[in-house]
């Protein structure tokens, strides 16, 4: 392939994913490298073509000392000697100083070269009367890099598509081009550019995939590296349209905190977790760090009971409430308890029953007469109970000293705190936990399971019957 027809495909392709429109400003992002080098020279060279104005920034992170120094020279060289308009911006100070603890170097850098690339974007816009883009030399070989390092370390559908060729301003005109080709057309421009040593160093994960495993699924198949790119194009246009159904189910989930798990209900396993990192992704500024594992734990939430919990990183945890999961630091702060409730046998009349509110819960109560042939509700939030059996007053309120359970047929008790242990509920959680109560016999750990000792037998004649629902149902 020639210098002309290598040109043309690439516009071919920019006109194909609407990167450009005539009267737009370009800003090539250029390391100095083979690949940013050859997209700043095809770009200059089919300004006309598309009718668009180029310019180059490039971003010195003074991390390599005098091997980055020497690109910075070479970038502004090249520039001068076409007579492309191009700024330097030497980030090293602003890398090290900013840099958050969990994230790397590297990542450091490339926050802050899009940081700058963006920014002078829109400092140029604001000069000119169309819009400007940002132009990154990412190829077809960074892509199934970037794929394989995602299906690796463990990854949703959205991380599957690889590197976008359009975000936001940023275009991406190479990623449907070999590196082989991009070598070749700067062989037959007679283009220098510089070698990155680092690029070299097997340390870091993605250069042993570029070094080492690509070469060896090439050998395979040497046409492997497009095979992969191409199915991260396809999967990004199905990751696009789920994502979309995701963002509408997240609408009716989102909690102040929480996710709800009534709108969720039904939906696909693959959408509900899309929804779970939408979600987390609101919260944790690490969300490149959250992993399958954490997504499919979250799930895995949805069908368990009140209290447990899946760490995250940073810090986070998730914990599965009443009516869905929640949020929040690791070390929190003591939940509000609210007060006692009590219902009295005078109140619980057959005919109209009560409901009275406990913290953010609307508990309501009625008595009837049970026949053998009904159907005890299964519902989590809504048990029956033998109503002979309550020798007190009933009080709804957070766990005491001396709370136990029958647990057993036989009349086996079990400790509350014990309980509690086994079930694995999170310290920080367990006065919250609302508790239906005769005296210092849990009837009802809400949320969790009933006392044995209250549930309805063909003995039964009167049950009680006890519903809990969220407070806004009744505003």
């Amino acid at each position: 392939m020639n210098q002309w027809e290598f040109e043309e495909r690439v516009c071919r392709f920019m006109k194909e994913k609407n990167m450009v429109s005539p009267g737009d400003g370009v800003l090539v992002g250029v390391s100095g490298g083979a690949d940013s080098v050859a997209l700043l020279r095809l770009l200059w060279n089919v300004r006309q073509r598309l009718a668009i104005e180029v310019r180059c920034v490039h971003v010195e992170h003074g991390i390599r000392g005098e091997e980055s120094l020497r690109d910075q020279r070479f970038v502004e060289a090249l520039c001068e000697e076409l007579g492309i308009v191009e700024t330097s911006y030497a980030a090293g100070e602003q890398i090290t100083r900013e840099r958050p603890a969990h994230i790397s170097l590297e990542e450091q850098a490339r926050n802050v070269r899009y940081d700058y690339l963006l920014r002078e974007a829109k400092a140029w816009e604001a000069q000119r009367s169309g819009r400007v883009v940002v132009a990154l030399a990412h190829h077809s070989g960074d892509n199934a890099e970037t794929v394989l390092f995602h299906l690796v370390r463990g990854t949703g559908l959205d991380g599957m598509r690889g590197i976008p060729v359009c975000r936001d301003r940023i275009i991406r005109p190479f990623l449907r081009t070999e590196r082989q080709e991009i070598e070749c057309y700067l062989a037959e421009l007679q283009q220098p550019f510089c070698q990155d040593s680092t690029n070299a160093d097997l340390s870091y994960d993605r250069n042993g995939i570029r070094h080492q495993v690509l070469p060896l699924l090439t050998g395979i198949n040497s046409r492997a590296v497009p095979h992969i790119a191409q199915t991260a194009e396809l999967l990004g246009e199905v990751a696009d349209y789920i994502n979309d159904e995701a963002e509408r189910l997240l609408a009716e989930a989102r909690g102040a905190g929480e996710l709800h798990g009534a709108p969720l209900q039904g939906a696909p396993s693959f959408l509900l977790r899309e929804v779970i990192h939408l979600w987390l992704s609101e919260y944790v500024s690490g969300a490149r760090d959250i992993s399958a594992v954490h997504i499919n734990g979250i799930a895995a939430l949805f069908a368990s009971q009140p209290g447990h919990q899946c760490r995250l990183p940073e810090g986070w945890t998730v914990w599965r409430t009443y009516d869905g999961v929640a949020i929040g630091k690791t070390a929190q702060e003591k939940p509000m308890v609210p007060a006692a409730v009590t219902v009295t046998a005078e109140q619980l009349q057959p005919a109209t029953g009560i409901c009275v509110s406990y913290g953010n819960v609307r508990i309501c109560f009625q008595v009837h007469s049970f026949e053998d042939k009904q159907q005890i509700p299964r519902n989590a939030y809504t048990k029956w109970f033998d109503y002979d059996k309550i020798k007190s007053n009933i009080q709804i309120r957070p766990r005491q000293s001396g709370d136990y359970l029958c647990v057993t047929s036989s009349g086996g008790h079990q400790r509350l705190q014990d309980y509690f242990v086994n079930q694995k509920v999170p310290a920080h959680l367990r006065d919250s936990i609302p508790l239906l109560c005769d005296d210092d016999h849990v009837i009802w750990v809400v949320g969790y399971r009933i006392s044995e000792y209250y549930k309805v037998t063909q003995d039964t004649t009167r049950v009680l019957e006890v519903q809990i629902l969220e407070e806004k149902e009744h505003e």
